[in-house]
């Protein structure tokens, strides 16, 4: 009778003569497991990365579009500001909203500090030729604490139809006026004088023209609540600053229904909010309305 021993070759070998392969162990598997969980974690935390970077870069992108083409419009219309030199006719108007109307929106700084936005209206005559033109500019929702800035444009008007048009771009609703920018939280204007003074009081008036109102605000100290030129006054220059959130933040604000909370979520943005200022000198002020002033 054969006896037949198995040995180490016998075993590599099966009953078929084919080769018998040794497979990986438990511990080999779960190591390999490991490593390829690092490496695909590595991956996804660098796509991750570039994709938040690359979403930065176009969301800034986009703000830093937006706040230069309405600083530019801005720019060149204000360039043509003309004084009408007719009595009780607006020539140039900037205003705070009254408190009942509007609070302006407090943004959270590192430090503990705050920042204060304010929204004005703003309003000015320009002349082409013989024509005479009026423009606006508004942001609507300024209780939610920011929103869309709109324009209102009037043109080809008679001298006879100046003194109505302050009324009538304050009385305009939202939906016949143009939009121009989304997400818009801060819009300030300051007036100058020939000096470069900041204008913080009343121009020096005569007997047949009231040359300015001028107004320090009641919801923003330190602030002009209130600017009006008239008769042959205008600024001879304008500080305009605009402060303007992400697109994507202000997608998120805008879908907030409720006033005060869409507020509350602007409040803590303040990081997210780029700020554009530009100073716009206006070349027909007519000096003769700031010679008494500035002498004081």
């Amino acid at each position: 009778m054969n006896v037949w021993h198995a040995t180490d070759e016998n075993r590599m070998w099966g009953r078929t003569g084919g080769a018998r392969v040794r497979a990986f162990s438990l511990i080999e598997i779960l190591v390999v497991a490991g490593l390829l969980s690092v490496i695909i974690l590595g991956l996804v935390a660098m796509f991750g990365q570039t994709q938040r970077a690359f979403r930065t870069g176009l969301a800034q992108t986009d703000v830093l579009e937006s706040g230069r083409l309405v600083g530019d419009l801005l720019r060149r219309e204000l360039v043509l500001v003309t004084p009408s030199g007719l009595p009780n006719v607006a020539n140039f108007y900037a205003e705070i909203p009254p408190p009942f109307v509007y609070q302006p929106l407090l943004q959270d700084l590192p430090g503990g500090e705050q920042r204060t936005n304010v929204l004005m209206d703003l309003f000015f005559l320009t002349r082409e030729n013989r024509r005479w033109n009026a423009i606006g500019y508004r942001v609507g929702s300024p209780d939610a604490g920011g929103g869309v800035l709109y324009r209102y444009a009037a043109t080809n008007l008679a001298p006879e139809e100046l003194r109505a048009q302050l009324l009538a771009f304050l009385k305009t609703p939202l939906t016949n006026l143009n939009r121009v920018a989304d997400g818009v939280v801060h819009f300030r204007v300051r007036a100058f004088d020939t000096n470069g003074v900041w204008i913080r009081e009343d121009l020096p008036n005569d007997p047949n023209h009231i040359r300015s109102d001028v107004r320090l605000s009641g919801v923003v100290p330190g602030e002009v609540g209130l600017y009006l030129f008239k008769s042959n006054a205008i600024p001879a220059a304008v500080e305009v600053e605009l402060g303007v959130v992400e697109r994507r933040t202000w997608e998120r604000a805008a879908s907030i229904p409720d006033p005060a909370a869409r507020r509350e979520f602007l409040r803590q943005q303040a990081g997210r909010t780029h700020l554009f200022r530009q100073w716009v000198k206006l070349p027909l002020v007519d000096p003769s309305a700031y010679w008494d002033w500035e002498t004081r």
